[in-house]
């Protein structure tokens, strides 16, 4: 598919987004050299690492049980700990200092030097999709012309709509970014001990699982090879986040699939704020991705995440 296209609203059978057991997928195990490789990456905005801890998450648990992670990763070191530098880090691979966005705004800034995940796998000729509920993503961060399908929306509609692409979607990077957890974090906190907030996860987790499913139920998975990142852009403390405290910072990053080493990474355990080779961020994102789609990160992409948990 050549043409973007934009669809504001998806009606796809809800069986889809129901519940479905942790034990509908699975990794395809040893399998040829030569399958096509494919990655999903989900961004839930607004997640603390002990908001998964301290919810009912049993995709995001057969996640991190058969695959990399853990629960203290860090956000981007030189920004504040808001959506712009975020997201923009995420899918840069590189901190606000380098990609020069610094706040949610000032879009004018960005330095395009330092192409986002769905650029960089467009100009490697790899078909894209994405899903978005925060539209600066779509507008402002992600490059023009460089996704093949683009899903707006509330969460049901982009969660809906990419459950659909991931069934039978010819796209080698799928990219969804939910954003009722951030949301509901503004209106009733950021803390496992909310219920709205724990409720919010629970619904993303919810989400992935139906994902999940759909890339099982792939009429071509055996040819395929699959990784699937999931991470957040912050934090928060009571309505609000911005902050440099590990409330603030500490986010999750889970890595799983075909190419993946299982455990729990060594590095999450530093405190944030203390980034250094060995600390996980979520700036890791994107040279996880290209490497396991065939792209090793090279020196002149100048990235400050480096590829995790592959084989």
């Amino acid at each position: 598919m050549n043409q973007q296209r934009s669809i504001l609203s998806l009606f796809v059978a809800g069986a889809l987004l129901g519940g479905c057991s942790p034990a509908t997928f699975e990794a395809a195990g040893p399998q040829p050299d030569d399958r096509q490789t494919k990655a999903l990456f989900v961004g839930i905005d607004g997640v603390r690492g002990d908001g998964v801890s301290g919810s009912a998450t049993p995709h995001l648990d057969q996640l991190m049980g058969e695959g990399a992670w853990t629960l203290e990763a860090s956000t981007q070191m030189e920004a504040q700990t808001v959506s712009g530098p975020g997201w923009s880090s995420m899918l840069t691979g590189v901190d606000s200092d380098k990609h020069g966005i610094l706040a949610n705004g000032g879009w004018e800034n960005f330095d395009r030097e330092y192409p986002t995940l769905i650029g960089r796998a467009h100009s490697l000729g790899l078909p894209t999709a994405t899903a978005i509920n925060w539209l600066p993503i779509q507008a402002n961060i992600i490059e023009e012309q460089v996704t093949n399908e683009v899903i707006l929306g509330d969460d049901e509609t982009i969660a809906t709509g990419m459950t659909s692409l991931l069934s039978e979607g010819a796209f080698d990077v799928f990219f969804v970014a939910l954003d009722d957890v951030d949301r509901t974090g503004h209106t009733a906190g950021f803390s496992p001990e909310v219920p709205a907030y724990v409720a919010a996860i629970e619904r993303a987790d919810e989400q992935v699982g139906a994902m999940l499913a759909a890339i099982a139920s792939r009429s071509t998975r055996s040819d395929e090879s699959w990784i699937v990142v999931v991470t957040s852009d912050h934090g928060g403390v009571g309505l609000s986040h911005g902050g440099i405290t590990a409330e603030h910072r500490a986010i999750p990053f889970i890595v799983w699939g075909d190419s993946v080493v299982p455990g729990k990474f060594s590095g999450g355990g530093s405190p944030p704020g203390e980034l250094d080779a060995g600390f996980i961020s979520h700036m890791d994102v994107h040279p996880t991705v290209m490497e396991h789609l065939g792209h090793p990160v090279l020196a002149d992409w100048d990235l400050d995440g480096i590829a995790r948990g592959l084989n």
